[in-house]
């Protein structure tokens, strides 16, 4: 470890699946010799690395290595990044780990939303800033896969098994298919008209009215005040 390197505790409901969140500014030059000084062994996990520098940086998932790396210890860039606790790294990023066998990934490949983190990443002036960006959007992603994950628990199920099982019944994913059911709901309380659309919103479980306003426009074509003024008929109001 390189003076340049820190550490930090990720949060209590995160240490199951998170071991660190790390940052490591540019070192001083290095040793006399010419020798590498910044030494990486096998640990068994898979970081999302973001890599500042004057050409804007990139986000990536680190290689699974079995040998050590080594780094120049003169290097004049800063990384900041996640590290997942071993065979926990596909909770969050959706990858096969198989795939991260000695190379690294760019994260956009992995996952558009990525790209979103990335641009962001790259508009930070220090690697203190972009680390305090990155561990907000882990995070944040970490809370939707919980609750993604609970219906899957409280069946006594895993979320794998919910999903084929989900997917044969249905013939939707359980994303989809919660997202339609949400819609009904919603064109129920629309219907029923003692709610206002910020109420409604937050009672089927919407991160905000803006969030409902965005689902309603994908899924049916129209906005709930739209909707609300202009009621549309569904299949489940026919006798």
């Amino acid at each position: 470890m390189t003076n340049g390197y820190q550490q930090f505790r990720p949060s209590e409901a995160f240490r199951s699946l998170v071991d660190a969140y790390w940052i490591n500014r540019p070192d001083a030059p290095r040793a006399a010799g010419g020798a590498p000084v910044d030494r990486v062994l096998p640990d068994g996990c898979i970081d999302l690395v973001f890599r500042g520098g004057a050409n804007g940086g990139a986000l990536f998932s680190s290689a699974l290595i079995e040998r050590p790396v080594f780094f120049d210890g003169a290097h004049q860039r800063w990384y900041v990044g996640v590290r997942f606790r071993p065979a926990m790294a596909r909770a969050l990023l959706d990858i096969d780990p198989v795939e991260c066998r000695d190379r690294n990934i760019p994260a956009r490949e992995i996952d558009a939303g990525f790209g979103v983190l990335e641009r962001a990443l790259q508009d930070c002036a220090s690697a203190e800033e972009a680390l305090a960006v990155l561990k907000r959007a882990i995070d944040a992603r970490l809370v939707r896969r919980e609750r993604e994950a609970a219906p899957a628990r409280a069946l006594g199920i895993t979320e794998r098994s919910l999903y084929r099982d989900m997917l044969r019944w249905s013939g939707l994913a359980p994303k989809p298919l919660a997202r339609i059911l949400r819609l009904q709901r919603t064109l129920a309380a629309l219907r029923a008209g003692r709610l206002p659309l910020a109420l409604i919103a937050a009672h089927m479980a919407n991160a905000h009215q803006a969030h409902m306003n965005r689902e309603m426009k994908v899924l049916a074509g129209a906005t709930p005040a739209e909707l609300a003024a202009r009621p549309v008929r569904n299949l489940q109001d026919a006798a």
